[in-house]
């Protein structure tokens, strides 16, 4: 999961590529060929009916900015960032539609592009000869991108692929529904063995806050000491408090999908890190908890990811 600053979100920092050549399922961002600024077409936020627009690519990688192409380049599929796909509004086949993120649907029309070779996305939907274009050739932050009818002449539809390189250190923020200040962070109540692993607000150098995954298995290993983030006694069942525990590549508890906006456990994917009881209070403990699909205490975390610690 990434957010913004000098981040790349959980998955990474991304280098420009000059080929428009992208494998299957490869995670790009997607930078408009307009103008001399690089502005990458950006999901306003990860819930229904975001609308889809131009903000600054920035030198690294967000959640809502960062896209995998299901289908590569030159094969119709899905266009996804943490869930939620690339969607045509209402799946209205018109010049000028808008483009917005939905959950993903195997079978939702309006959520199905081609990404080709010559940089224009396609969508596949109504007449198949509509294209991703951005609104007047205005690169303003915040102008919402349309559908219009293709033409590949046309730089308001032409985009470039920067792909990723995966971050050397990442926080974690929670992202409730309404805006909260300030915004708070997984954090480690020390750096100790048996330390609680809590929920605090973010600090400019994320003391305990700042976690790696140098293997890019699934560990989230508090930076500078060798302790990870584990279920206290190695269970996972409902309720059961999260802490820290020493690294043990063999501890399968010890290992999490901590890219998207819920951190699911690999060891069993039903449980995923869970917002004890709602609670934002600085110093709650968290815990995890089966996954309920739309919970709130379970599907707002989103990940940043750093070059270098922040100062």
């Amino acid at each position: 999961m990434f957010i913004v600053a000098p981040l790349v979100s959980t998955a990474l920092l991304l280098t420009l590529s000059n080929a428009q050549i992208i494998a299957g399922n490869e995670s790009i961002k997607l930078e408009s060929v307009l103008g001399l600024a690089t502005k990458c077409l950006t999901a306003s936020s990860l819930s229904n009916g975001a609308r889809v627009v131009i903000e600054p690519c920035g030198a690294n990688a967000t959640s809502f900015n960062s896209w995998t192409i299901s289908g590569g380049t030159d094969a119709r599929g899905q266009i996804f960032t943490n869930g939620f796909c690339l969607d045509v509004v209402d799946g209205v086949d018109a010049d000028g539609t808008q483009l917005q993120v939905w959950k993903c649907s195997p079978r939702d029309t309006a959520q199905f592009f081609t990404l080709t070779s010559g940089g224009n996305i396609r969508w596949n939907g109504g007449s198949n000869n509509k294209c991703v274009d951005v609104t007047d050739g205005n690169l303003s932050n915040g102008n919402v991108v349309q559908i219009w009818g293709c033409d590949t002449n046309n730089t308001n539809q032409k985009f470039k692929s920067i792909e990723y390189t995966i971050p050397v250190w990442f926080a974690t923020e929670l992202r409730p529904p309404s805006s909260v200040s300030p915004l708070n962070c997984i954090t480690a109540a020390s750096a100790s063995a048996n330390a609680p692993i809590t929920i605090a607000p973010c600090t400019s150098s994320f003391t305990n806050q700042l976690f790696q995954d140098p293997n890019n298995n699934g560990q989230m290993i508090l930076s500078g000491a060798n302790l990870c983030i584990t279920p206290a006694g190695n269970t996972l069942a409902n309720g059961t408090k999260l802490v820290l525990a020493p690294c043990d590549d063999s501890n399968a508890v010890q290992f999490w999908d901590h890219t998207f906006i819920e951190i699911v456990n690999m060891a069993n994917t039903n449980f995923v890190i869970d917002l004890t009881d709602g609670n934002t209070t600085a110093g709650n403990q968290l815990q995890v908890w089966t996954f309920i699909v739309g919970n709130t205490n379970q599907n707002q975390f989103i990940e940043q990811g750093f070059l270098s610690p922040p100062a």
